[in-house]
């Protein structure tokens, strides 16, 4: 693709509160092996028409007079009849993910309030995977706020992990 040479703009729909879940299991008993990952990415309906209202949100704006004089040709590969096993398979074909999964690890499923996994003597987990839901939002101050409250945990701990 390169750099840029001229102005333009970008539309990118996005499904910020999933109902579809995805997993995260082991591959093997080594420790130096990749996980398996499986995203399960538009699985529900709720996400499927989440997704395709955004997508026909962004093609009406793209279309709008005002926009007119910046496009150079055809909008995206984007299908034009609207149909909307089109747009979930161009969606399929063409999305993205936004980079900033969470709650994997979530309170109260894997971790307790204090973010010590259960039934793991002297372990905490410090990151995004502790969040209950998914934030509607950038996932960096979020972390950050779990990783300051898990810092006022251990120090009132006196550095202990255990429960009680």
């Amino acid at each position: 693709m390169g750099a840029a040479t001229e102005h333009g703009f970008a539309f990118g729909p996005c499904v910020l509160a999933p109902t579809s879940r995805g997993a995260v299991t082991l591959r093997s008993a080594r420790p130096d092996a990749a996980p398996r990952i499986v995203h399960n990415y538009l699985t529900t309906r709720q996400d499927r028409d989440s997704l395709l209202a955004g997508i026909r949100i962004a093609l009406e704006i793209a279309a709008q007079p005002a926009l007119a004089d910046l496009l150079t040709g055809p909008f995206s590969d984007t299908p034009t009849g609207g149909l909307d096993a089109d747009l979930l398979a161009w969606a399929r074909r063409s999305g993205q993910t936004l980079y900033h999964p969470t709650s994997t690890c979530a309170i109260g499923a894997v971790v307790d309030p204090e973010l010590r996994v259960f039934g793991v003597e002297g372990l905490r987990v410090v990151d995004a995977s502790v969040f209950p839901t998914v934030p509607r939002g950038n996932t960096n101050a979020p972390t950050i706020m779990a990783a300051e409250k898990a810092a006022d945990l251990v120090k009132a701990s006196g550095g202990h992990t255990s429960g009680a």
